[in-house]
């Protein structure tokens, strides 16, 4: 009779004092660092109807698992007993051989693998776009350079995970600079021969638990790029490691660990070397309400008679900045984010050399956004690639997610979503093969801005001549610039770039609606820009 008495008293008592511990243990020991990439769940508004309860409750639910006070500690213990197995416990980290991290991007590596591979009419208006680019560049007195870091799991192949065998010889980030060089596009800057080299001379290029390169990376690849642009005779060359110094970060850089919850629990090796001199005499002037290192900035840095460098970059600049300071008077940035290519800036600041500085899984974007090339270049640029050889078989083609006809159940989500106008297509690029097939690139945003997040998927339909074609989006790459605008943190979660291919396309315009989850169904978005098919 007492057995079962005490077996319930302890059993309450046990859930108690875990609870307790729960709401006590923030008290006395430190969460562990943790970055989700995503917005946790706000705490909800009360109901005001009866048909709002079941939304409330559902919010309420979302808002009490996310804000549970010993979450972060469950997430990092239980990441790093996965770490331990070799099993990542997040969809944008990759665990490797040796405990390394590696960043996904939903396509497990694809960059550095050559996958999807570059197709004709992809290749031709990448060229195209290039070539655009540099003749506006030149005739405004400046040359015009894509500059691209290695990625991690080129640079140490060794500690990707077990199915990744290395970094393929047809990855664009090499057959990109090579046919810029055969059709005269433009120049196109690999960094890779200099950071392998160093890495292979014992310095550490790259840490275990972050994305980029580290200082010695950085410094390899900043001795190529002064290299090449004293040889171009822009600037004078690379200064000496030994005038940059090495400090010791407060916070080392660790993003992919801080993914996981594990950045408390692993060590932490990132060497960072700096220009004290220099950052102390540098002043910089935003050029917009963001005062981020992303925002568009100014910097002056105290030296006279030196040119003008005007860069477009992504975040492998940071380390690579503090090197470029002592050869330039003024250094105009932007953030990819903003735009591949800032003509505005290239205007107002009249630069002496314009970069885009770019990690070699993103060289393949941005085609399509600049000034026309002239027609010579691009008969230049065509006659090259009917040259080259004969183009890839269809298996290969077919690695790339092809626009179709919607299956019926598309349709009726079609039929049936609510229209919404939380979206913006920026990029809609539509370009021709030879034989009737076609690429279409594209990139934008589309959000519920709502109290919430459904879920990342949804897709996008072109409707013409040729009926609708429908391809599949993830729409959840950051776009803080939505969130901020519309005060809605739900908004940062809602950005794509996709790429496809079509099969066979008829002649004649097509309009873009994009789509996605939101609560129990789906929202329906037109894109104001409209692609034609010649």
């Amino acid at each position: 009779m007492n057995a079962p008495r005490l077996h319930w008293r302890l059993l309450v008592g046990t859930i108690l004092v875990l609870m307790a511990a729960a709401w006590l243990a923030p008290l006395w020991m430190r969460p562990p660092g943790i970055q989700e990439n995503r917005v946790l769940a706000q705490r909800p508004a009360w109901p005001n109807r009866i048909e709002d309860v079941k939304a409330f409750r559902k919010a309420a639910d979302a808002y009490v698992a996310d804000r549970f006070p010993i979450r972060p500690y469950l997430i990092g213990v239980l990441n790093l007993l996965r770490l331990t197995a070799g099993v990542s416990g997040s969809s944008r980290v990759i665990v490797g051989r040796d405990g390394w991290l590696f960043y996904d991007d939903d396509t497990h590596l694809g960059g550095a693998r050559g996958d999807p591979p570059l197709l004709g009419p992809q290749e031709r208006s990448w060229l195209i776009t290039l070539a655009g680019r540099t003749e506006y560049a030149r005739a405004h007195g400046a040359p015009y350079l894509i500059v691209t870091p290695p990625s991690k799991e080129t640079t140490y192949p060794q500690h990707g995970p077990a199915w990744y065998h290395g970094p393929s010889p047809e990855r664009a980030s090499i057959a990109l600079p090579k046919l810029a060089r055969a059709t005269g596009a433009g120049e196109v800057l690999y960094l890779y021969p200099q950071v392998k080299q160093a890495t292979d001379a014992g310095q550490k290029t790259f840490s275990a638990h972050d994305t980029h390169w580290t200082g010695y990376g950085a410094y390899a690849g900043y001795v190529g790029l002064m290299n090449r642009l004293h040889a171009m005779g822009l600037t004078d060359g690379p200064k000496p490691l030994s005038d940059f110094q090495k400090v010791d970060l407060a916070l080392v850089p660790r993003d992919m660990a801080l993914m996981l919850g594990v950045a408390s629990f692993v060590r932490l090796d990132y060497p960072h070397l700096d220009n004290l001199p220099g950052e102390a005499r540098r002043r910089i002037t935003y050029l917009s309400p963001k005062v981020d290192w992303t925002g568009p900035q100014v910097i002056d840095t105290g030296g006279v008679g030196k040119p003008v460098l005007l860069m477009t970059r992504d975040s492998f600049s940071n380390e690579l900045l503090p090197f470029l300071l002592p050869h330039f008077s003024r250094i105009v940035l932007s953030h990819n984010q903003d735009g591949f290519w800032r003509q505005d800036l290239i205007d107002r600041f009249k630069p002496n050399i314009v970069i885009w500085e770019v990690i070699e899984s993103g060289v393949r974007l941005g085609e399509g956004e600049g000034p026309p090339a002239s027609a010579e270049a691009v008969a230049r640029i065509d006659r090259v690639l009917g040259s080259v050889a004969p183009p890839r078989p269809a298996p290969q083609a077919a690695a790339m997610p092809t626009l179709l006809p919607p299956d019926a159940k598309t349709a009726a989500i079609i039929a049936s979503a609510q229209t919404s106008g939380n979206c913006n297509v920026e990029l809609a690029t539509l370009t021709p093969g030879q034989g009737g097939e076609a690429t279409f690139a594209t990139s934008g945003w589309l959000s519920e801005l709502g109290t919430q997040i459904t879920a990342p998927e949804g897709f996008i339909v072109l409707k013409g001549p040729g009926g609708a074609f429908v391809g599949q989006l993830r729409m959840d790459k950051r776009r803080p610039d939505v969130a901020a605008y519309y005060k809605n943190p739900f908004g940062e979660q809602s950005g794509f770039v996709r790429t496809f291919y079509i099969r066979k396309l008829p002649v004649g315009v097509y309009t873009l609606t994009l789509y996605r989850r939101a609560g129990a169904g789906w929202i329906g978005c037109a894109g104001k820009p409209t692609v034609a098919a010649p």
